[in-house]
């Protein structure tokens, strides 16, 4: 073989290890994400909970308050 065909083949070699890492580490990406956002709903979730709560002791407090102060 002449020097500029395992050049050629070197290259396109080169080339195709590179396009399938691309192909894997972008499957990898997509996981990573969808996996991210699901966590990141349930610390939404858990975070609207607890405002919830805070809200409804917040509200109960200025209930009791406004009953002391009417006393």
């Amino acid at each position: 073989m002449e020097t500029t065909t395992i050049l050629c083949i070197l290259l396109l070699s080169l080339y195709l290890a590179l396009a399938v890492f691309w192909i894997i580490r972008s499957i990898l990406d997509i996981v990573e994400d969808r996996k991210r956002e699901k966590r990141n709903a349930q610390w939404e979730a858990e975070r609207l909970q607890l405002e919830k709560q805070r809200d409804a002791r917040d509200e109960e407090y200025h209930q009791k308050r406004m009953e002391q102060l009417n006393k």
